[in-house]
């Protein structure tokens, strides 16, 4: 595989992640806008998508580095594939991650609040 062919590769695993991207980069915008007027949760929630926005650039480099690595270091197509499952793992490790960040934005920094009575009334 030569430079050209590691950049197409790059490139075309890249645009894969555009989308995602792309909604990880409004989210941060959109969080650090409204800052002051956010809860405790916004912290949570600009982590969760800044390790997004990092997997975005991160997956098609190394995936791209793997395959180069495999090609010109003469190894069979089974171990690359055995590499390549493993830094998959890893790369769903991380993603499951962002989900969690994000999970605890949703929660973090909400006022506790007694149970909900329904039908009950405070009238004497």
């Amino acid at each position: 595989m030569n430079n050209t062919d590691q950049l197409k590769l790059l490139l075309s695993t890249f645009a894969i992640q555009v989308p995602t991207l792309l909604v990880c980069l409004v989210a941060g915008v959109v969080i650090l806008g409204k800052w002051k007027e956010g809860s405790k949760g916004s912290l949570w929630a600009l982590f969760g998508f800044g390790l997004a926005a990092l997997l975005c650039f991160a997956v098609p480099a190394a995936q791209t580095a793997v395959q180069g690595w495999v090609s010109h270091s003469g190894h069979r197509a089974i171990e690359g594939a055995s590499v390549m499952a493993g830094i998959s793992i890893v790369w769903s490790v991380l993603r499951a991650v962002s989900y969690a960040l994000l999970l605890i934005a949703v929660f973090a920094g909400r006022p506790t609040s007694p149970p909900a009575t329904f039908g009950v009334t405070d009238a004497p």
